[in-house]
Parts: structure tokens; C-alpha cells; sequence
């Protein structure tokens, strides 16, 4: 698995007081921690042509109240910051790039340790021996999400093909017994029926990808809808002990691909003629927390992987029960020696019947023989959270 930790960071020195500020590969933002000033990560191809910086350089600005120069904070959405020392009112404006948001933690280690158990429990199929299994560690890990967002306006043209109810014939509303509304000289009956579209569309759209490999971890993306809150990813704000997993998409193609979704039309007309554009296109990381809660069954170790936000289970591996299984196939070969012993006797006792009960005991050996042969015990329970990927 392929992480960043807080050990992988550049340095760079503080604009207003000079203090070194290390920003973690995730993160773009950070906090001075000598003089509290915000300060982004900016390229050297942003600075001035009167500034001698190295080439390939990441340099640090800050970010703070143009009045009283104390520093500011952001939440996703808001446009108009005030600021908390003097109240000033402050105008944020869009730059390009990759924002980078993240989901606050709701779960800590103990709750999420007590959902791998419970989970343990009351999942079928689990062996015996892991129903009380002892947990071994939990480690919280930021998954990336790339979130593509567009404005979608314009019209459709077309035709879609509906159904319609109309009534044939006049006279008064009855039912009938076939369940058709009739009544003397009129029935009513539905009639597919052809209609034109036209469609005048303004709407947000979204599209939701995995920016890493999900599935060296062992989870699923879990199901993100836009109406969660979501904080700026500051260097620092996230658990020092957390691990956050290595974007390995790339945000060009989520963004044609989300580009290409957005396009499709929803109206569900036949050939429509469509003419939409997309503006106001948004491309940001957002970093979702999952606990990775391992346990140990004999000389094996599993891991339940648990939503940071809600506690439910996202993803789990357990030792499967063969139990049932073993049991199961015991009676079918004994049912089958059963059967087998019977038709001999049948044979043997009527001669009339010997070919046929023969034939019959030779069906239930060949058959009894391939059940065992395709035999198979579960060596393991996957489960993965529905609705989500």
C-alpha cells in the first residue's frame, strides 16, 4: 500500500515572521505555528519576474485579512470570509488548480475497534473461533476522492414515448372485472403515444472517482453525495498518527470523463437534439477517513476497514465456518450409500426390475462422486458495503 505520512513534507520559511513551516506531500495549506498566518503553496511560475526565486521551487504566501492582517480560514462553498479580529468582509476568488477538502473524523479508535467486533458477531458464515477475536492495532488512513463539479445549461430538443391514458367511447365510469375502467359505450385504455421534448436545463452535476487504489487497501470508495461538510485540508489539521494513501489518477481524465458524463441528456427523448455547455468546472481532491482495524485468529491476521464518519463497516475479511458445509456433505454421501444399497437390494430381490435399479445405483454413485469431487471449504468471508465503489 502506497501512503504519504506526515514525514514526507517540504520546508519552506514563513513571508511575515521567517519561521520554518513544513507542508505534508497531501497538503497545499498550512498554519505558521510561531505567528498563526495561513499559508498556501504556490508554484514559482506564479511570482513576479522581479522576484529571484530557484527554478522548480515551491514557495509559501500567506493568506490574511488585508485590513489587519490576521489570518483567515475557509469552508467549502463560502465566497464572502469574514474576518474574526476586525470583521472585515473578504471577496474569495477562484484560482485553477486541484482544491483539497477533507471529511473530519467523527469515529476514534476504540469506536471503530467495537464495530469490527460487533461486525464479527453478527456476520453469518464467520468461524467460530473469530467471533471473539483479539484486535491487534487500528490505523486511520485519508483515502483521496476525485470530485468533478460543473454548471450544465442549455436546451433539449426531441421526442420520447410515453404512455397515455385515454378513454374510448362515451358514457358513464365503470369497472370491470378484466380491470379495465368501462362503463356502457366507453372504456378507458392506455396507448403508447409519441411527444415532443423540449427541455430548458440548468443544474449542478457531479462525478465522484477513487484517486488512489482502493482495493490494495482492501475498501471500497465509499458513497459520497456533496452534502457533506468538508474542511480545507490544512498541513496539521489531520491526525499526526494517520496515513493518507497516494492520488494515482489522474484529475485530467476524471475531469473528461466527468466532462463527457455531464453531456449525456437526461430527458430520456429518441435522437435528441441537444445543445448544452458546462461552466463554473471544478476539480477537487477530497480525503476521506477509514479506520483499518486488523485482528488475529490463530496465526492469521484479518482486517475490518471502518467509515471514519458514520462507524459502518466499509470492507471486512474473516475466516470462513465450514462447519455446515462438512455436515451437509456427511448426509449427502450417507444419503447417497443409502440409496445405492437400496437399488442393489431392489435388484437382486426382483429380477424383473435388476437392469433398472442398477442403472438407477450406478446414476447416484456417478452423481454422489462428482458433489464430492467439486467439494470446496470457504476459506474466507468478504464482505464490501452496499451502494458503494
Amino acid at each position: 500500500m502506497s501512503v504519504v505520512t506526515a514525514n514526507s513534507t517540504m520546508e519552506g520559511s514563513c513571508p511575515q515572521c521567517g519561521a520554518v513551516v513544513p507542508i505534508p506531500g497531501y497538503a497545499d495549506m498550512a498554519v505558521c505555528s510561531f505567528c498563526g498566518s495561513t499559508l498556501w503553496r504556490g508554484r514559482t511560475d506564479d511570482i513576479s519576474a522581479n522576484q529571484v526565486v530557484p527554478l522548480e521551487e515551491d514557495v509559501l504566501r500567506s493568506v490574511l485579512c488585508p485590513q489587519c492582517a490576521g489570518s483567515l480560514g475557509t469552508r467549502e462553498g463560502r465566497r464572502i470570509l469574514v474576518c474574526r479580529h476586525c470583521g472585515t468582509r473578504v471577496a474569495v476568488k477562484d484560482r485553477g488548480g486541484v482544491s483539497r477538502w477533507y471529511f473530519p473524523a467523527r469515529v476514534d479508535r476504540l469506536e471503530a475497534a467495537a464495530a469490527g467486533a460487533d461486525w464479527l458477531r453478527r456476520y453469518p458464515g464467520i468461524a467460530r473461533s473469530a467471533r471473539d477475536a483479539r484486535f491487534v492495532d487500528a490505523e486511520l488512513v485519508y483515502v483521496p476522492i476525485w470530485e468533478y463539479r460543473t454548471l450544465l445549461a442549455g436546451w433539449e430538443f426531441g421526442r420520447k414515448v410515453r404512455t397515455r391514458t385515454e378513454s374510448v367511447g362515451s358514457g358513464s365510469i365503470m369497472f370491470s372485472g378484466s380491470g379495465n375502467f368501462e362503463c356502457e359505450g366507453e372504456r378507458l385504455e392506455l396507448r403508447l403515444v409519441t411527444e415532443g421534448v423540449k427541455e430548458p436545463c440548468l443544474q449542478e452535476r457531479r462525478l465522484y472517482r477513487a484517486a488512489a487504489d482502493f482495493g490494495a487497501l482492501g475498501a471500497t470508495r465509499p458513497k459520497v453525495t456533496g452534502r457533506e461538510l468538508l474542511l480545507p485540508l490544512l498541513a496539521g489539521e489531520l491526525d499526526a498518527s494517520a496515513a493518507v494513501l497516494e492520488v494515482a489518477v489522474d484529475g485530467a481524465e476524471v475531469a473528461a470523463r466527468g466532462r463527457r458524463s455531464a453531456m449525456q441528456p437526461l430527458s430520456g427523448a429518441v435522437s435528441p437534439d441537444t445543445h448544452l455547455f458546462t461552466f463554473r468546472e471544478k476539480l477537487a481532491l477530497l480525503y476521506y477517513p477509514l479506520w483499518v482495524v486488523g485482528y488475529q485468529v490463530g496465526a492469521h491476521q484479518f482486517k475490518v476497514i471502518v467509515n471514519g464518519r458514520n462507524g459502518n463497516v466499509n470492507s471486512a475479511i474473516a475466516p470462513g465456518d465450514n462447519r455446515w458445509r462438512w455436515i451437509s456433505l456427511s448426509a449427502r454421501v450417507l444419503m447417497s450409500i443409502i440409496l445405492v444399497a437400496l437399488f442393489a437390494w431392489l435388484a437382486v430381490a426382483h429380477e424383473s426390475a435388476r437392469t433398472t435399479m442398477a442403472v438407477a445405483a450406478v446414476i447416484v454413485s456417478v452423481a454422489a462422486a462428482l458433489y464430492v469431487s467439486r467439494f470446496r471449504t470457504v476459506r474466507e468471508v468478504e464482505y464490501h458495503e452496499p451502494f458503494s465503489g
